[in-house]
């Protein structure tokens, strides 16, 4: 593999998540804000190894005597590519050399983030776990195995349905094994399941006006009417969709746990009527993701 292929640092770290294989655990939780790494830190019992590039900031530690990495992403399907595709040259290649290693590791992900709440009387601060999700972004024209054929297919149809103009959605489904554990999930508050929109923008590509005309202003109320075996989607946020494919191309799992910030049919932001604080739900849903990571082994 040449090296303009897979770059690397002076120290040997892959070029931009600044990691060497040794800091990197397979049991990754993601998070999009690199300040939530920061909430997650008091729950280890010791920090092995920590690091910041660019937006990228991280932490590998023992949490319960397991070995779990904590990875600020950033914002986006093209920071979660940049993100998996290290982790996966981390553990299945042989940086040295640029060659595979004969035997490959799977990793499981778990992205904990924040979302935009669709279905009505679904308060702020609701917790949601993607089963599947609908993506726009172009990430499947470059690898293969990544979409789910049926989904994709389901969801085209709808929207061609709506009479709108033909556009390249893709659907994906969760890892199994994070789909058992939300079978057993145990949430003080609002928890829900069903899909998520990943829209490839935070304005526009969910509806957002601020100046001029969007083509889909309407677009929160087309994603919550459409439902998929007996599941509707729920909610909206910008990196899922491509996490889940990236995982399923390569051969590995995924799912997604989001705190609803906003409620966008009722025009709620931020406010959760007196219950616990956005921060305090955040630092919850972040131990509980250390937790399902726990029981994935």
């Amino acid at each position: 593999m040449k090296r303009s292929e897979l770059p690397l640092n002076p120290d040997g770290s892959i070029y931009h998540l600044a990691m060497r294989p040794d800091q990197a655990a397979p049991y990754c939780l993601l998070v999009g804000d690199p300040q939530r790494v920061e909430l997650a830190r008091p729950f280890f019992s010791q920090i092995l190894h920590e690091g910041q590039h660019r937006e990228f900031r991280w932490i590998t530690g023992l949490y319960r005597g397991h070995l779990l990495s904590v990875i600020g992403t950033g914002i986006g399907p093209d920071n979660t590519e940049i993100t998996l595709l290290e982790l996966e040259a981390l553990h299945n290649i042989d940086l040295s050399r640029g060659i595979p290693f004969p035997t490959r590791k799977k990793l499981y992900f778990l992205r904990i983030g924040t979302s935009g709440l669709l279905q009505s009387r679904t308060p702020v601060g609701t917790v949601v776990f993607t089963d599947w999700a609908i993506g726009i972004d172009p990430l499947p024209f470059f690898y293969e195995n990544f979409t789910d054929e049926a989904l994709s297919t389901a969801f085209q149809d709808y929207w061609a349905s709506r009479k709108r103009a033909k556009l390249p959605w893709y659907g994906v489904h969760s890892g199994p094994t994070f789909k058992a554990l939300a079978e057993k999930v145990s949430w003080e508050g609002h928890f829900v399941r069903g899909g998520t929109y990943s829209a490839p923008g935070f304005y526009g590509p969910q509806g957002r006006s601020l100046v001029g005309k969007v083509r889909h202003p309407d677009i929160p109320a087309l994603m919550a009417g459409f439902s998929y075996q007996g599941q509707t989607i729920q909610n909206i946020e910008m990196e899922t969709a491509a996490l889940l494919g990236l995982a399923k191309s390569l051969g590995h799992e995924a799912a997604a746990l989001c705190l609803g910030i906003a409620q966008r049919e009722e025009g709620a932001f931020g406010h959760t009527n007196g219950g616990p604080s956005l921060e305090e739900l955040m630092r919850r849903l972040l131990h509980l993701g250390l937790e399902w990571l726990c029981r994935v082994k």
